[in-house]
């Protein structure tokens, strides 16, 4: 994927991208814009033009946890990642309020020290 892609992708449906790349970023723009409100029997025959059942679900699934995480990103004020020099992307640390830290443990944060959203560390960094 490159910049040019990208900037075809904001108009898909008049691009010249691949028909079975518009069909998979129109099942992406109604499961994120319309909580999928479209999505019917004739949406599901023309994603099966292009992809097999176990695709669909399985794009389907990607849409969702990328949707999650990026909602989770914007309650948590996360930034977004960036490349660094080890050609690893990362972000920020999450801005997660005090009394929410105890549910760190729940992610298994807590008991990590190692873990980058550790408890002694969020404490230790800036707010």
């Amino acid at each position: 994927m490159d910049e040019d892609m990208v900037m075809e992708m904001l108009d898909h449906n008049n691009s010249d991208l691949p028909d079975a790349t518009k069909a998979a970023l129109d099942l992406t723009e109604d499961f994120i814009l319309n909580h999928a409100a479209n999505v019917n029997d004739a949406f599901i025959d023309r994603l099966k033009e292009y992809f097999r059942e176990d695709q669909i679900v399985e794009l389907t699934i990607a849409i969702g946890t990328w949707d999650s995480v990026h909602k989770f990103n914007a309650v948590f004020d996360v930034d977004p990642p960036e490349l660094d020099e080890n050609g690893l992307f990362s972000t920020g640390r999450a801005d997660v309020m005090e009394d929410m830290r105890q549910h760190l443990t729940c992610l298994g944060v807590e008991g990590d020290p190692g873990h980058p959203l550790h408890a002694e560390q969020l404490e230790n960094s800036p707010a």
